[in-house]
């Protein structure tokens, strides 16, 4: 979108955001990502319902889930191909347990500890034939202190890959900038047409468009049909038609440094040159082309 005559808060360059530095700025860039404005309409690709909570005991291969439980021990575990690991952790949530497995991504072992509370999302499969595995899961580690989750828990936004910067962090990053909009947004849909339509404020809109209520269906969601999702679409048709009146005003109020004239005698000279003759139809077009040259403005 253009930031021209946008609101200060969405014109702040993302290269000042906490956790942006200059690789990550420039991966954003190079997606046409340069401001908060541009983050914040670069909208999920889909929807993912996260939501539903589902005990280990109930699961079965091949299905997709969320579950909730208690680290109960975790580790590296070494591969014959140098230099590749495989970071383990069994989850526990009372009625089961699981296998969570991370490949080469030994940096988990200093996340993961003994006894935290976790939610994952992923792909269950059976590992041999007793036990379950979930491979590569999306986590979140639950802390009293923390906010509410964000990957896992939830309807989750899942957004392109930019470069080095992923879904997941996208999803952070937006998150926190939505926790710093102003709630008086400026808004550029006029509030008479706004309420005539029953449409949200933008405000109301970008929040529930990136992290939408529990209680949407995630089917409308990746239609697009959400009042929410409508009011953001009805918003770039509004201001790209705002964009075309405003081109056209301008046009014509220019004036040209010349005004063509034609006259009988440049319109027989056009005449004889044309290897046909003229329909109704192309009559027409070359009159209405005529006018618009002798027009004064441009």
């Amino acid at each position: 979108m253009s930031t021209e005559g946008t609101d200060p808060f969405l014109a702040t360059p993302l290269q000042f955001l906490k956790g942006v530095g200059p690789r990550r700025a420039a991966d954003l860039e190079h997606a046409g990502l340069v401001t908060i404005e541009d983050l914040l309409y670069r909208f999920p690709l889909r929807y993912e319902d996260r939501s539903r909570l589902q005990p280990i005991s109930s699961l079965k291969p091949g299905q997709t889930a969320a579950v909730s439980g208690r680290v109960l021990v975790s580790g590296l575990r070494s591969t014959r191909r140098p230099g590749f690991k495989i970071f383990e952790a069994a989850i526990d949530d009372g009625s089961g347990s699981l296998r969570a497995v991370w490949l080469n991504q030994p940096y988990l072992k200093d996340v993961f500890q003994r006894g935290q509370h976790v939610i994952m999302y992923g792909l269950v499969e059976m590992r041999g034939s007793v036990s379950l595995q979930i491979t590569n899961p999306q986590y979140e580690i639950l802390d009293e202190e923390e906010g509410e989750t964000i990957h896992t828990g939830r309807i989750v936004p899942v957004y392109e890959k930019t470069g080095t910067v992923t879904p997941k962090m996208q999803r952070r990053l937006v998150f926190d900038v939505l926790q710093k909009l102003p709630t008086e947004l400026a808004d550029p849909l006029p509030e008479d047409v706004r309420l005539r339509l029953g449409l949200p404020t933008r405000y109301a809109a970008l929040l529930a468009t990136h992290f939408p209520p529990s209680d949407l269906a995630v089917e409308a969601l990746n239609a697009f049909a959400t009042p929410a999702q409508r009011r953001l679409i009805f918003e770039e048709a509004f201001l790209f038609q705002m964009g075309v009146l405003a081109r056209r005003h301008t046009a014509a109020a220019e004036q040209k440094p010349l005004a063509v004239k034609v006259d009988d005698r440049i319109r027989d000279s056009a005449r004889s040159v044309l290897p046909f003759k003229l329909t109704n139809g192309q009559k027409q077009s070359l009159k209405e082309i005529v006018e618009d040259l002798q027009k004064s403005q441009r």
